[in-house]
């Protein structure tokens, strides 16, 4: 039998936002480890997934942003299962601002990235090829595309 503490598991949702060909991600930085994730932060309780979306590029980023359709999840579990996360990834457009890092302290840097700079850069969860394969126009047709995790 497997006895696990009774944990919550914990949702993100995040921006898939393209400007000119290229992707926004985010830095975050852990000590001296930088790493990078797309835009976006955790549900509050009785916040809807777009508001909960907004609301966290608004901190992050200080921009306004649409929110548009779901373009995959996934999980990341922790191999000792010490996390959950249940990533929602939507695609959204910037309405008005001008982007600039939140207050946050894990907050590093953000940047937009093409498809060839993807691979310069460590990405959580590890979703590069589903990243790429938005640059590229496309996709594999998969909404959830499976558990994800990867040590920092």
């Amino acid at each position: 039998m497997i006895v696990r503490k009774l944990k919550n598991t914990r949702v993100r949702v995040a921006g898939v936002l393209l400007e000119e060909g290229r992707l926004l991600l985010i830095a975050h930085k852990k000590k001296k480890d930088v790493y990078w994730l797309l835009p976006g932060g955790g549900v509050d309780y009785g916040e809807s997934l777009a508001e909960a979306l907004k609301r966290e590029l608004r901190e992050e980023l200080s921009i306004e942003a649409s929110v548009h359709d779901i373009v995959f999840v996934c999980d990341s579990i922790g191999p000792g299962l010490e996390r959950h996360i249940v990533n929602i990834c939507f695609y959204c457009t910037r309405e008005t601002g001008d982007l600039s890092l939140g207050k946050e302290r894990r907050l590093h840097d953000f940047n937009f990235f093409d498809a060839a700079g993807l691979d310069e850069v460590i990405i959580f969860p590890p979703m590069r090829d589903e990243l790429k394969s938005v640059l590229g126009g496309g996709g594999d047709g998969r909404t959830y595309i499976g558990k994800r995790w990867m040590e920092l």
